[in-house]
């Protein structure tokens, strides 16, 4: 049989890279360890707009084949007493990226039009003005129209540099010079039939051929916002789009570099610098928000210092003749649709064993939109039947020890 038991850790191969609990603010001594290793520290945090955020969950292998989300929950609060609270949130985070980045570190801060001028003025003073690379502009389309302003549509994201000696190769972010041509410039083929265009200055002819790239600049208006029915949507709140963070990440980063998100909500800048192949660093104040996360990643190599769910719900499991059997999890007190079913409330299940305060994961076993179904039976040794980490549909997890 199993029992509920608490752990305050999961690890996973050699648990190198992390996901934390917490606050860089109020518990900066959580992130001492890479003090002065990370390449790019990115922080998205709250905008301060006074809202209350909710999160979306599918609920069942129904929900993942047909790509809804019947399961709403809260997700964070984006409110603050006044305008210093916030800006003492905020200045803990960013000395905090500041105290993480190594030499040639960069820091990317991903504000909006509340909060962007403010935090200009506290980088320039914490990293110096000097160090200071880039503001860019996200313009996108989505939402509403404004008929008494001009639409607010773009956010800022603030780009500053640890040292001078900052690495950044901005030839990992082509774009097809074909899209992207002036329009007044005239059209050619050379002799071999290669198509360019080109500009007559001072005597000179410049040519720029459509098969070489060109590279962004500080307005980005060619990455939208996720679509609601968009695969890559995890029904986090704010969920930023994956390419916006690739461009981010790769001309600042290389593979092997350390890559830190302090507020990692959904995970998106993890999974962009996992597929990158960087080490990961992930902290966020929400447990549910690390549960997410590590839905989008391999989790080859991590550890994820999150105490689990003491909330009791009952692991429906049993072993038998060489083989467990999962077949769901009885949670109370979440509002799971009417009809859902024990399997339905499982998100993913784990299997390893459980060793004073740490849960030293064997094997995981989750839904995706590719397999939207759970796998419930395990062929296991009779002598080393594992424990389980149960995720529910919330997000929460459960660990369970196994006993004779």
């Amino acid at each position: 049989m199993y029992e509920q038991v608490k752990v305050n850790r999961a690890v996973y191969g050699a648990g190198e890279d992390r996901l934390i609990l917490g606050s860089a603010e109020d518990n900066p001594l959580a992130l001492s360890d890479f003090y002065g290793q990370v390449q790019c520290v990115y922080l998205d945090p709250p905008f301060m707009t006074g809202e209350k955020f909710q999160r979306k969950r599918a609920c069942g292998e129904a929900d993942w084949k047909r790509g809804t989300m019947s399961l709403t929950l809260p997700a964070y609060e984006d409110q603050f007493d006044s305008e210093d609270a916030y800006l003492k949130m905020l200045r803990g985070m960013v000395e905090s990226a500041w105290s993480l980045l190594r030499p040639e570190g960069v820091f990317c801060l991903h504000l909006d039009w509340r909060m962007s001028a403010r935090a200009r003025l506290m980088c320039d003073e914490i990293f110096g003005q000097k160090r200071f690379l880039n503001e860019i502009i996200w313009g996108y389309e989505s939402g509403g129209r404004s008929k008494k302003t001009f639409s607010r549509k773009h956010d800022t994201i603030l780009l500053y540099a640890r040292t001078g000696k900052y690495y950044f190769d901005i030839t990992r972010v082509p774009l097809p010079r074909a899209e992207n041509r002036k329009n007044h410039m005239a059209r050619s083929l050379d002799e071999n039939g290669r198509a360019y265009s080109s500009i007559h200055t001072r005597g000179k002819e410049y040519r720029y051929y459509d098969d070489e790239p060109v590279y962004p600049g500080d307005v980005w208006t060619d990455i939208g916002f996720l679509q609601q029915r968009d695969p890559e949507r995890t029904g986090y709140a704010t969920q930023k789009p994956l390419k916006l963070l690739e461009r981010l990440l790769l001309p600042v980063t290389r593979p092997g570099d350390w890559v830190a998100d302090l507020c990692c909500g959904s995970g998106t800048t993890l999974a962009a610098a996992e597929g990158m192949g960087c080490h990961l660093l992930g902290m966020d104040t929400s447990s549910e928000a690390l549960s997410v996360t590590l839905s989008r990643l391999s989790a080859r190599n991590l550890t994820m210092a999150c105490p689990t769910d003491e909330s009791p719900a009952e692991a429906l499991a049993e072993y038998d003749a060489g083989y467990l059997r999962v077949r769901g999890i009885g949670v109370s007190g979440v509002p799971f649709p009417e009809k859902a079913t024990p399997m339905d409330c499982l998100e993913s299940w784990e299997t390893g064993r459980i060793e004073g305060d740490t849960f030293r994961v064997n094997r995981r076993y989750l839904r995706t939109n590719r397999y939207p179904a759970l796998q419930e039976t395990l062929a296991v040794d009779p002598g080393h039947v594992p424990d389980l980490l149960l995720t529910d549909a919330s997000g929460a997890r459960r660990a369970y020890r196994w006993k004779e």
